[in-house]
């Protein structure tokens, strides 16, 4: 397999993140097939964010810290999420005393709140990359800034019941996973300046 095809495989994890996030979740149906698809997207987005932190790390350079916090972010909220599925499956299950239910239907809402918080210093951390570094298209970076104080401020109250920032965070995440797809294969921009300048004569 080439080395184009397996960015774009990488690349293309990201939309697939988002279309098994939301298309199943869209219907407001509650059973154990949304659950699984729900689990398999978390599964996907492991390689898109390792996809993502190498351009961003190239970008970045070596000794940059910003990609590894984008990196981490991106991790923690996986952690996070995980961590509430098995509540929200157990609040499915028939025979429940209606107290634990709804104790346990709210560590899966406030779980879905929470993650917002390092999503938001993940996509912080993106947008300073990408506008210092041009790693991606400069509107990327900006649409990245511009959902970053979005979900810092939705991640704040654990008591909603609709999270309009993640509705952001995953229009960026397919917008990116397209952009990277095309890309694939493409020189970085370091990588390009360095070519050009390997070719530039000299004298």
């Amino acid at each position: 397999m080439s080395e184009r095809l397996w960015q774009r495989l990488g690349a293309a994890c990201g939309i697939l993140y988002v279309v098994l996030l939301f298309g199943p979740s869209s219907t407001g149906i509650d059973s154990p097939v949304v659950i699984v698809l729900e689990l398999i997207s978390l599964l996907l987005f492991i390689p898109f964010l390792g996809y993502l932190w190498s351009v961003l790390r190239r970008g970045e350079g070596q000794g940059g810290w910003l990609s590894a916090t984008f990196f981490g972010a991106g991790l923690v909220a996986i952690t996070i999420k995980l961590g509430s599925i098995g509540p929200g499956f157990a609040a499915q299950q028939a025979g429940l005393n209606p107290q634990l239910h709804e104790a346990l239907d709210k560590m899966n809402s406030v779980a879905f709140i929470t993650i917002m918080l390092p999503l938001g210093v993940l996509m912080a951390a993106a947008a300073i990359v990408i506008l210092r570094t041009r790693a991606l298209p400069l509107w990327l970076g900006w649409l990245a800034a511009i959902t970053a104080p979005a979900l810092l401020v939705n991640g704040m109250f654990f008591d909603a019941e609709f999270g309009p920032a993640f509705l952001l965070f995953l229009l960026w995440t397919a917008i990116a996973s397209g952009v990277l797809i095309l890309r694939a294969g493409e020189p970085r921009p370091v990588e390009a300046e360095a070519q050009t300048g390997r070719a530039a004569p000299v004298g």
